[in-house]
């Protein structure tokens, strides 16, 4: 029960409780909703505005408040939910005629710019495990293991943009007979091909001879298993491998993790021209919209475009009259 409440409070006492009914709202959730329309209230009790008689424009005008405050775009909308669920309610029980709230909408969730490393940063991160391994080579079969691993890893994530947890999940039987593409599950229970390029086909091979040396691993079905043989190594240890990476690299704020190879995989395809359905398949985007986010292009990418691409870039205006 709300605690504190005036007589008209009643009113939204019952209200709430009929939602918690019907929802099965959780302790959490209650006082959360019931914290979002106590605020409203208190809002438009300032405003000398029952709550019972507010129109449309008193909740533009709430919502402006919201957005003056700095409120973050999901508290809003949050908030908005709450008070449409409740003035719903307050229909229901033919407290009120119409839902005052029925022509205001969420507001746009922002999308996040997929954030991906630039093509050089890329280069720089594979010649640098590549160097890793090579120094280690001499050293113990752990530090081989994990240099290699990560080196293959890395690979494997830039040429197929696969998910990190799709990649761990593949038994090894899927790379022995490897030829330059694999059929993958991924999120939804999809099948998609995904294709290997030939450094990483190549560092493939090495990783199956050096991990036929492993006694522990013979008998373990993934292709990268777990230190002690028993399933597949962690995401939590595929990142830490390539935070090391980072550290080693000397890069800041630009920390190496798989989804941001993932991100670059798409981004540089489609700076090189690949079109948004053929990139939708490999990515194993269930909806294209999904893969339009990388369309955004930054003004250099724009000018590098028009330069290159733009039929009167190879025009001689030399001879042309001016205007």
């Amino acid at each position: 029960m709300i605690k504190d409440i005036t007589v008209k409070n009643d009113v939204i006492n019952k209200i709430i409780n009929i939602i918690d009914i019907e929802k099965g709202l959780s302790k959490n959730s209650k006082n959360a909703y019931a914290s979002d329309i106590i605020l409203m209230n208190d809002w438009f009790s300032k405003q000398n505005i029952n709550f019972l008689n507010a129109k449309e424009i008193d909740f533009k005008n709430l919502f402006s408040f919201f957005k003056s405050q700095n409120l973050k775009q999901n508290s809003i909308n949050r908030k908005l939910s709450s008070m449409r669920q409740f003035y719903q309610t307050l229909q229901e029980e033919e407290y009120i005629q119409k839902n005052p709230l029925n022509n205001i909408n969420s507001l746009k969730k922002e999308k996040k710019l997929p954030n991906a490393l630039s093509e050089d940063l890329i280069t720089l991160v594979l010649d640098t495990a590549r160097e890793n391994f090579t120094k280690l080579q001499s050293e113990s079969l752990e530090k081989t293991n994990k240099s290699l691993r990560t080196l293959v890893v890395l690979e494997i994530l830039y040429s197929t943009g696969m998910r990190i947890s799709e990649l761990l999940s593949l038994p090894l039987s899927d790379f022995v007979n490897l030829k330059d593409k694999l059929q993958i599950k991924g999120k939804g229970d999809v099948y998609r091909m995904v294709a290997f390029n030939k450094k990483s086909f190549h560092y493939i091979g090495l990783w199956l001879k050096h991990r036929s040396l492993s006694k522990a691993k013979v008998n373990n079905k993934y292709m990268f298993p777990e230190k002690n043989g028993i399933g597949h190594v962690s995401r939590q240890t595929i990142y830490k491998d390539m935070l090391n990476l980072s550290k080693t690299i000397g890069l800041e704020n630009k920390d190496i993790s798989p989804h941001k190879i993932r991100h670059s995989f798409a981004t540089h395809l489609l700076n090189r021209g690949a079109d948004l359905r053929s990139l939708q398949k490999l990515l194993g985007h269930a909806d294209i919209s999904t893969t339009e986010i990388y369309t955004y292009v930054e003004p250099e990418r724009l000018r590098g475009l028009v330069r290159d691409a733009h039929p009167l870039d190879k025009i001689n205006f030399k001879n042309e009259e001016s205007y």
